[in-house]
């Protein structure tokens, strides 16, 4: 398993719009990429905003995922549902690449929540990635887990 920086941030609370699948960890690498799919035609001439990725766990397997964008109130189809971060601690972790989402995710959960003792894993709080505006799948994003300590 590779090593990656990960950094304890205070990030901000994110009121977002998008699209939501209920998955599991094992068909989580066909319906995150297919909800994508579908966002993207729906956020034209909003294209100049970060999109994020927000997962929230329903029990150990199953988790809703939400592709969203910040987007002013109105400024997207009505058929949209709504996700909130909220404010406050996650650990951070820069992401080289969509192949390497996976290993950064085993790496905070396997390797570096459980080296440490600052953190723990707050389980109320989403994991999300933000992906930058105009972002491919070659290139870097940000992935956040919610921590508590």
């Amino acid at each position: 398993m590779s090593e990656f920086k990960v950094t304890v941030v205070d990030y901000q609370a994110k009121h977002l719009t998008g699209i939501k699948v209920r998955t599991s960890m094992s068909k989580a690498q066909q319906d995150c990429p297919a909800i994508w799919g579908k966002l993207c035609p729906k956020i034209a001439g909003i294209e100049d905003t970060p999109g994020y990725g927000v997962a929230i766990m329903l029990n150990e397997v199953d988790f809703d995922y939400w592709a969203a964008v910040e987007a002013p109130e109105g400024q997207l189809s009505a058929d949209m549902e709504h996700v909130d971060i909220p404010a406050g601690k996650y650990a951070a972790c820069s992401v080289p690449n969509l192949a390497s989402l996976g290993e950064v995710y085993m790496f905070i959960f396997e390797k570096w929540l459980g080296s440490q003792q600052a953190y723990a894993y707050n389980e109320q709080a989403p994991c999300f990635e933000v992906y930058p505006a105009h972002w491919n799948p070659e290139a870097p994003f940000s992935i956040y887990v919610g921590v508590k300590g």
